[in-house]
């Protein structure tokens, strides 16, 4: 009878100490968080900057960039500018699609394609260039490969009230056909840097300025 009541006495400790234990590793934990905002507000307060307390990064307690934002790329300077990841996402993905209806147009020398991807000045710049190829009975069909994205906001040079802007750098290889014997008059591969600004239209964003950086590579 003794024994089996000394057992029983010896369980239960065991038992309280691990929830004592589990709410000691969380206080511990509270206080990790507590202690590391403290010191990050010392520092600030120390250096003159608590006005960048609101861009301090402090998990669990002041996340920064907020969720679904991300600082942006084009304006490192200011942690306050914040991009919206959704729209970025839109953005991005309109540029793409609108490349491709780029891509097409010019393979298929045909302007009327333009207008489904590109205005304003992009699409003026872009027209001017397929008519040239016509004038020579040329079309062009350009392989892209991109070996990275940014999405941002940026103001156009041309109109400061357009401030989506993706940039894009890889290489592209640009091929010149003939239109009648349908044989390549010349090959030409380069690398770019180029910022597109777009503009929403009807639902859809358009590519409204182009500024591109090229470096010559091998010409057939």
């Amino acid at each position: 009878m003794t024994l089996s009541v000394n057992v029983g006495l010896r369980s239960k400790p065991g038992k309280m100490g691990d929830a004592v234990l589990g709410s000691w590793t969380r206080t511990a934990a509270v206080a990790a968080v507590i202690l590391i905002a403290f010191v990050a507000v010392a520092v600030l307060a120390i250096t003159g900057r608590m006005g960048d307390l609101r861009y301090t990064n402090i998990p669990l307690v002041h996340p920064y960039p907020p969720a679904g934002y991300y600082s942006n790329p084009f304006n490192p300077g200011d942690r306050g500018d914040l991009v919206n990841a959704a729209e970025a996402g839109r953005v991005k993905a309109d540029l793409l699609h609108d490349g491709d209806v780029q891509l097409a147009a010019f393979a298929a020398g045909d302007p009327a394609g333009l207008s489904q991807a590109e205005t304003s000045n992009a699409l003026t710049a872009a027209q001017q260039l397929m008519a040239a190829n016509n004038s020579k009975g040329v079309f062009e069909r350009a392989q892209n490969h991109l070996d990275s994205i940014v999405v941002g906001r940026l103001a156009d040079p041309n109109d400061a009230s357009i401030t989506w802007c993706v940039e894009e750098r890889g290489t592209s290889t640009i091929t010149m056909v003939d239109k009648s014997t349908g044989k390549t008059v010349q090959t030409q591969s380069i690398r770019f840097d180029a910022k597109y600004w777009l503009t929403s239209s009807g639902g859809h964003y358009l590519i409204t300025d182009v500024a591109i950086s090229t470096l010559p590579g091998s010409t057939g």
